[in-house]
């Protein structure tokens, strides 16, 4: 599909539908986001959550992490996702681990659920949020379902990376932004930068951060 086409799309249908003809028209590896082992992620939640925790994955698409993390014997993993085709996708991928993964195919502004979790996972999510609307209330439905003590690992485009992601303008940011935004109720434990190689070829610098909500 060309950029022009996906302009036309973004324009005139809902991010419901566009996301989910980004995942039917695109080859799932090709996409910018894409990575073959989400090192840093994967390696954190390790260090800071044990198998019977629960963890929300916000924007899952089709990402390897809930794979790795079966793998690693965790038994209750939550995955969000606004996309149709990518939930799909990882149902018939985890179909022999239905009964450790719960999906939720929801626009995370509007998500609901009657659960805290211990770990709140969002890779390239956040920084879509250009509107102060938006990201206030994003944030209160990360205070709502993450427990006391939980944590809080994002990863967004740097200052240093680009300003837009899939013909989407996006927000960039470093921990002093991250943590100005996020106020006294999430102290930052640490942050760590990455430099994401895009399938053209080119680069993209992403910051990672993690936080306990105190």
């Amino acid at each position: 599909m060309q950029r022009s086409q996906y302009i036309i799309i973004k324009q005139m249908t809902s991010a419901h539908t566009y996301w989910d003809t980004i995942y039917t028209t695109k080859n799932h590896e090709k996409v910018s986001w894409h990575q073959s082992q989400p090192t840093i992620s994967l390696d954190w939640i390790l260090n800071i959550t044990n198998q019977n925790d629960a963890i929300l994955d916000v924007g899952s698409g089709v990402s390897t992490l809930a794979d790795n993390l079966l793998e690693k014997n965790y038994q209750h993993l939550s995955l969000l996702e606004i996309s149709p085709m990518a939930i799909q996708t990882m149902k018939k991928r985890l179909e022999n681990h239905l009964g450790q993964v719960h999906f939720y195919n929801e626009n995370i502004l509007t998500f609901q659920a009657n659960i805290q979790f211990n770990l709140w996972h969002d890779r390239a999510v956040f920084h879509f949020l250009t509107h102060k609307k938006d990201q206030q209330t994003y944030l209160q439905k990360l205070k709502q379902h993450l427990k006391a003590g939980g944590y809080f690992l994002l990863a967004t485009f740097a200052p240093t990376g680009p300003k837009q992601c899939s013909e989407l303008d996006i927000v960039r940011y470093d921990s002093n932004k991250i943590t100005l935004l996020l106020g006294a109720d999430f102290k930052l434990i640490k942050t760590t930068s990455e430099v994401h190689p895009h399938p053209d070829g080119s680069t993209q610098d992403f910051n990672y951060f993690l936080l306990q909500k105190t």
